[in-house]
């Protein structure tokens, strides 16, 4: 019997964050390292424009087709009054809006199949259903992360 999930459903407000995407196609859910030293290139962007990184959140934006990785936003929260400049990164607003937050331990050996589960099982049994237009959000801590599944 496997572990019961940790679900919440509630409306989150958009965020505004600093980004570059990531392009490489591959298995969605699997971790990627390039995916990892784009969050650490953002993070170092934002520190170089003079703001302290550490109080602020991590957010991945995954885009899929099917079972396929198709594009990922590597995300941090952008405070106030930061502007994108010339470069790659970009600034912009994740949508808002119902979701379903599945929060789960940061372990990228079963972080797909709780995923997996999530769609499989609790949301056809919990009356959820996704909303198709608007791509999750995966909120990083130290230790866990919230996998926000926008719903209808």
């Amino acid at each position: 019997m496997s572990e019961p999930l940790n679900v919440s459903v509630r409306e989150l407000p958009p965020v505004r964050v600093a980004l570059l995407e990531h392009h490489d196609e591959g298995p969605a859910g699997g971790y990627n390292q390039s995916i990892g030293m784009l969050f650490r290139e953002v993070e170092g962007w934002v520190a170089l424009q003079s703001y302290d990184t550490d109080p602020l959140r991590r957010f991945g934006v995954p885009f899929t087709a099917g079972d396929e990785l198709v594009g990922y936003w590597c995300c941090i929260e952008a405070p106030e009054g930061l502007t994108a400049g010339d470069g790659p990164v970009q600034v912009r607003e994740l949508d808002g809006g119902r979701y379903a937050v599945l929060s789960m331990p940061k372990d990228p050996a079963t972080i797909g199949d709780t995923i997996g589960r999530f769609y499989a099982d609790y949301a056809p049994s919990h009356g959820l259903i996704p909303d198709e237009s608007r791509p999750p959000i995966e909120v990083y801590y130290r230790e866990t992360m919230d996998y926000c599944a926008p719903v209808q």
